[in-house]
C-alpha cells in the first residue's frame, strides 16, 4: 500500500508540476521608440506592471501559434497611459502541460513603467475622431475632420462599390 502510494504521488509530481525560468532581468527594456534628449521629462511610475503573452493548449492543439516577449512587454505597456518603457523589468517564461490534457506556455515580464508626460496629455482615448481624405480635380490632397455618422456612410459605400 505504501509503495503504492509513493508511486501515485511520483506521478502526481510529474503530471502537475510546472517550469517557470527567469530569463533576465533589464535595467530597461521596451517596444517602442524612446526620445532619451527627454528623459529628465519621464515619470516612473511606483507601481509594478505585469505584462503576459500566454498560449494554451487543449488536448494537443495550442490556441495561439506564437508566444513572443515583445507581445508581453507590448500588454505591460497597454496598461499605463503614456508608458514608454518597462523599468527594472524581469522577464520570466513559464510552461505547464499534463499530456493530451492541458497545457500552458507564456512570457511574463514584470516592471515599473517609464510614462512620458506627453503623451498621457495627449492620450484621449474617449474621443475618436474621423477624417475623411480625397484628391480634388486639381489634384491635390484634400482632408477633412468628419462626424461617425458620415464616417459609417462612407465605409457602407466602399463595401457595396467592392462588391459590384
Amino acid at each position: 500500500m505504501r509503495k503504492l502510494f509513493l508511486y501515485l504521488a511520483i506521478l502526481a509530481s510529474i503530471f502537475f508540476t510546472s517550469c517557470a525560468t527567469r530569463l533576465g532581468t533589464f535595467t530597461v527594456i521596451s517596444t517602442k521608440n524612446i526620445e532619451w534628449s527627454r528623459a529628465n521629462e519621464y515619470q516612473r511610475n511606483s507601481n509594478r506592471v505585469l505584462g503576459e503573452d500566454v498560449c494554451h493548449i487543449v488536448v494537443f492543439v495550442p490556441t495561439k501559434g506564437n508566444i513572443t516577449i515583445e507581445d508581453a512587454v507590448d500588454n505591460a505597456l497597454g496598461k499605463v497611459p503614456g508608458a514608454v518603457a518597462l523599468v527594472d523589468a524581469v522577464l520570466r517564461s513559464q510552461s505547464f502541460y499534463i499530456p493530451y490534457v492541458y497545457g500552458k506556455q507564456a512570457f511574463i515580464v514584470e516592471g515599473s513603467a517609464l510614462i512620458d508626460p506627453k503623451l498621457v496629455a495627449n492620450d484621449d482615448s474617449n474621443e475618436t475622431i474621423y477624417y475623411h481624405g480625397y484628391y480634388d480635380k486639381n489634384k491635390e490632397f484634400k482632408l477633412s475632420k468628419i462626424e461617425k455618422t458620415q464616417f459609417d456612410s462612407i465605409q457602407k459605400d466602399i463595401a457595396q462599390k467592392a462588391l459590384d
